[in-house]
């Protein structure tokens, strides 16, 4: 039943919005909502709906209402379940780690403050969505974390996605060695140790009457053959992959576009991520249930 009222009251208050332009001039504080006893008003709104449609102009009045007041009831239930379990926040570190994101990018909050407030936005609308989103996340990491479980058989099979996404430019140098001789082994080591790039390889050994050079653009690990597929499989972060014998040929294989892959570190906490972020989700949908939503009129 809850749900059920809650679905009405967000369907009524977007009905006011919807079909009024949104307002850059005439911002107006009345109360529209109670959250969990959390105040959202037509203030609220409006910032948030202008935030919204300046960012994304293409989306219809109604969508743009139905999504600002959407977001807003979800960060209301959000800090009130935060706050619940005691978790707090400073206001002055938020925005601090939210000026050292933008000056990342080029900007800063003064700068980004100025932009917003042209499009009729105040910064307030931006600062109380990321606080509630901080205090979202240690709620998420404080209740779930430790049911969040990665296996190894999970880095290694996101680790093997990774790599048959990558594409390659690989070089296969075979040299005929039907006598078994010597000088061909020593020729193969003095490839290897004197190597400086595949170009150069190309310029030096293209014309060798014992040296077959094959140049593979834009492959991928899943289009290559056995065994250079497992080598490349292990060792894609280098440039020289071990020599091979096969027949009467000493193959080179390198790697003209090594990759730099994650480290296990950093593969196990974007699953981690992955599963507080499911369980967030699911909290979240549990949440909007038992919450207590009034429309203030």
């Amino acid at each position: 039943m809850q749900i059920l009222r809650a679905f009405f009251i967000i369907t009524s208050i977007i009905y006011l919005f919807c079909f009024a332009s949104i307002s850059k001039s005439e911002i107006v504080s009345k109360l529209i909502l109670l959250v969990n006893d959390i105040p959202i008003t037509q203030s609220d709104f409006q910032q948030r709906a202008i935030f919204i449609q300046s960012n994304s102009p293409e989306l219809s009045e109604s969508r743009v209402s139905s999504q600002a007041i959407q977001e807003l009831i979800d960060e209301a239930i959000k800090v009130n379940a935060s706050r619940s379990v005691g978790i707090t926040y400073s206001t002055n570190e938020i925005v601090l780690a939210f000026d050292r994101q933008l000056k990342a990018q080029g900007t800063s909050l003064e700068k980004y403050t100025e932009k917003l407030r042209a499009d009729g936005t105040d910064i307030k609308t931006i600062i109380n969505s990321r606080i509630a989103a901080t205090m979202w996340n240690q709620y998420i990491i404080r209740k779930f974390r430790r049911f969040a479980n990665i296996t190894v058989s999970e880095v290694d099979k996101y680790r093997q996605d990774l790599l048959e996404k990558e594409i390659f430019h690989i070089q296969i140098l075979k040299i005929q060695n039907k006598d078994m001789s010597v000088e061909k082994l020593y020729l193969a080591e003095d490839i290897s140790t004197k190597f400086q790039s595949c170009a150069n390889n190309l310029a030096l050994y293209k014309d060798h009457p014992d040296i077959e050079v094959l140049d593979i653009f834009d492959t991928s690990i899943g289009q290559l053959d056995e065994p250079f597929k497992t080598i490349l499989n292990h060792k894609s972060d280098q440039f020289l992959l071990p020599m091979q014998v096969i027949d009467d040929e000493l193959i080179l294989m390198i790697n003209c576009t090594p990759k730099k892959m994650m480290s296990e570190f950093e593969i196990q906490n974007i699953l981690i991520s992955n599963q507080l972020k499911a369980y967030s989700e699911k909290e979240l949908r549990n949440l909007r249930q038992d919450s207590v939503i009034e429309e203030k009129k």
